[in-house]
This record gives C-alpha cells, structure tokens and sequence, in this order.
C-alpha cells in the first residue's frame, strides 16, 4: 500500500510530486479509451518508429538535456526550449499528460521531471512502460498522429536550481546513480574526465527497478535506501552524466517514497567534470 502523505511549500518539497504520479497499464486503458489524456513515448525515435502505444506521440527525452541552461543557470532546461516541444504535441498547460518509456523509468523520468519543473501538475507515469503493455498483449501501432499545435506558457519552479558553485558549498548527500565503473573512474562516460564528486555515495539507479514494474515495492525500495544511508531525513542531491535519466529516475523513487528534501544535480557529472579544477575523487 502507498504511504500518502500532506504535501506543503518547503524549500526541498515539490507538491506535484505525491505518490499518485505512476498509472497502471489498465487505468491508462481505460483513460484513452475515455480521450482524457495526452500519451508521450520518450524513448528515442528508431524506437519509437518501430512500435508505440496507440495515440502516443515521441519526445526522446535525451532531446530535453540543456548542457548551455544547466551551466548558465543551473536549472534543467530553457524553459521556452520545453515548452516549444510540448507545443509541438498539441500539449497545452492544462493537458493530462503520461509518459512511457521501453520500461525501466529513466526516460519516463526525465520527461516527467521537466514537465514538473516548467510547472505541469497533470503528469504521470506508465508503470511498467511500454514493456508491461505488451507483456499483457495490449495494441501498440505504428501510426504517428498529428495533433494541432498548442500554446504552452510555462511557469518553472526557480527553486529547483542547484549550481554547481551552490553545490560545492554544500554539504548535502551526494548520490551518484551511474554504475561503478562510472563512479569509480574506470569510465568516464563521455565526461572530461572520470570519477565522482567529492563525498558522493554510488547508488546504482537500477537497485530499485522493478520487473514488470517502473520500481520495486515500496518495502524492497526502502531496504535497499536503508541499508545504503539514504533515509527520509537527509537532504539529498541526485546526479548522473547529464543531468536526465537515472539522477531523476532515483529523484522519482524517493518522492513516491515521501522524501521531500531531495533535488537532481542538473549539470551532473559532465558539467562538474568539465573545469579540470574542481575537486573530484576516484
């Protein structure tokens, strides 16, 4: 059973975020059937191209990283540049928006993170993705629709923000949710150079992934979070490579769980890794 929780304005709470944000397969049936909602694949185009969910459109969510917004700003994304892709879609503010991926949550994740950023509330995740639905012999097409085009005015969350300046300051929990090899240097991930930020603990995003679900249950979740120091007390930053995938992957586990002072790192490790004169560990 999920644990509900009061959602408030706190610096590190984000009230779009309660644990009604993950959609079963059949509630998704039913809602397109009804025409009550906007579906988003953000898998890569090849993928989507070979089959979808009927009525989806494609948003590779890898198309949302903003490498020049995160060093400027330290927010995830230009917000016009995301509101510019929604339009496109024919999503406006006040769409019912789910997003799906292949089915391990990373880039269901990451579009449904930086629609919370630009202020979407109505956005919700497939549990289970594109691979539940067709476990259970479920319709999926090839044909692309063509939906009108939206307005779409965004109004983003500025406390999201986490500079990378902010962040060496800080003495947050650093949680790193690339794999070892990553985290230990070994690969360097397409980034200037390899290892971790400064007394960051690896926590591997693919811990808490379920089978036939987006996560484990929420009791696995939390054993694997105990055991590894990440409690609801902590203050907790999030990163991976860019920014997007598996730092909001785990970001969107611990906010089912009811962690509220958790954030993604959004320049991650390529941007810190980028100025050869920070400190890094290995």
């Amino acid at each position: 059973m999920r644990l509900f929780v009061l959602l408030i304005w706190l610096p590190w709470s984000v009230t779009w975020a309660g644990p009604s944000f993950l959609i079963s397969t059949g509630e998704l049936a039913t809602e397109l059937a009804q025409g009550r909602v906007k579906l988003v694949d953000a898998e890569n185009a090849d993928n989507y191209a070979r089959a979808h969910l009927p009525g989806a459109l494609n948003l590779p969510y890898l198309e949302l990283e903003d490498a020049e917004e995160n060093a400027r700003t330290g927010l995830p994304i230009f917000p016009r540049l995301a509101a510019s892709k929604l339009e496109l879609l024919g999503i406006a503010r006040d769409s019912e928006v789910v997003v799906y991926d292949a089915g391990d949550g990373r880039g269901a994740s990451a579009v449904w993170y930086i629609l919370g950023f630009i202020g979407h509330d109505k956005v919700r995740i497939l549990d289970g993705g594109y691979r539940k639905w067709l476990k259970e012999g479920r319709a999926v097409t090839q044909d692309v629709p063509h939906p009108a085009k939206a307005t779409y005015v965004p109004q983003p969350r500025a406390d999201w923000a986490v500079k990378t300046q902010e962040l060496a300051a800080s003495s947050v929990l650093r949680v790193d949710a690339r794999s070892i090899a990553e985290f230990s240097g070994k690969d360097n991930g397409g980034a200037r150079q390899g290892g971790h930020l400064p007394g960051a603990k690896s926590f591997v995003w693919s811990r808490l992934s379920g089978d036939l679900a987006t996560f484990k249950d929420d009791a696995a979740m939390r054993r694997e979070l105990k055991a590894a120091g990440l409690t609801p007390d902590r203050e907790i930053i999030t990163y991976c490579n860019g920014g997007l995938g598996r730092s909001t992957y785990l970001y969107a586990a611990l906010k089912l769980l009811g962690y509220e002072k958790v954030k993604v790192y959004p320049g991650s490790w390529i941007e810190w890794a980028a100025d050869p004169a920070r400190l890094i560990e290995r």
